[in-house]
């Protein structure tokens, strides 16, 4: 390769190369996102219909991998509703319709809180509040449960009686005159007893379905190895090109195609 030709394609070859980094990162990207995916359909799979127990006998730590192994088991627990502390989980969807979730502090026998995740409620005309918010009473309630991981505190605008997601240490000052929030994990309720004619809409089991992760992983790396495709090509084009122009290669034959063969036929009727 000369130097004329190294400075006119040195800088192309680059740009590819670059190019490939980029899709080959965004491809590791996907294959992670995916096997956080998978990791957490396991999860569910290995847990949600697993038989209760009661809620101080499951261990409740994170892993090696910082993960925790015992999310989505059911168990069981008694305790005093606070409805007058209840609050809701603002910009829940379900189904295409706007929505809240309602959480409830529930006093434990051992003084400590659990928010307890009690369904989905759709919104009303307004948007800003629920239809309805049919809550529990003050009395001893036998639950059942399946333990989440807590989401993360999304720093959003504070508005009165709503959270902008399931954290319940952003309670422990509103409950701190009630007891300890217990801050690692929440409940998501599955029965309770006394029932109640009018309650939240429970949540769905959550979707088995990996996404497409895998597909746009593979796509990006194919955009990578087009890349290269491409830059090789262009430069034989160009250097057959050169070639031809100098006699050093004979043209290629041009292609019949229609333009060509009615050229032809006008040049053989002239």
């Amino acid at each position: 390769m000369t130097q004329s030709t190294l400075r006119r394609w040195g800088p192309w070859l680059a740009l590819v190369v670059l190019f490939a980094i980029a899709t080959s990162l965004l491809s590791w990207w996907q294959f992670s996102r995916r096997e956080e995916r998978v990791q957490k359909i396991s999860q569910v799979i290995e847990n949600y219909d697993k038989q209760p127990i009661f809620f101080d006998s499951l261990p409740w730590s994170v892993d090696a991998a910082g993960e925790f192994q015992n999310e989505w088991r059911q168990v069981t627990l008694t305790g005093t509703y606070l409805p007058d502390q209840s609050v809701l989980v603002r910009n829940r969807p379900l189904s295409g319709q706007a929505g809240f979730l309602q959480l409830v502090p529930l006093v434990l026998e051992d003084g400590r809180i659990l928010m307890v995740e009690r369904g989905w409620l759709p919104a009303g005309e307004t948007v800003t509040a629920p239809s309805s918010n049919p809550l529990p009473d003050s009395g001893l309630h036998e639950l059942t449960v399946r333990l989440r991981v807590p989401e993360p505190d999304l720093n959003r605008d504070e508005v009165q009686g709503q959270l902008a997601s399931v954290n319940p240490g952003g309670l422990t000052e509103l409950l701190a005159a009630e007891g300890a929030v217990i801050t690692d994990r929440y409940g998501r309720l599955v029965a309770e007893s006394p029932t109640y004619s009018q309650m939240p809409v429970p949540m769905p089991k959550p979707s088995l379905d990996e996404g497409n992760h895998l597909s746009y992983a593979f796509q990006w790396l194919i955009f990578g190895i087009m890349a290269f495709i491409g830059f090789g090509w262009a430069y034989r084009n160009e250097k057959r090109l050169a070639l031809e122009a100098s006699g050093d290669l004979s043209p290629r034959p041009q292609k019949a195609n229609q333009a060509w063969q009615d050229a032809q036929f006008e040049d053989a009727n002239q």
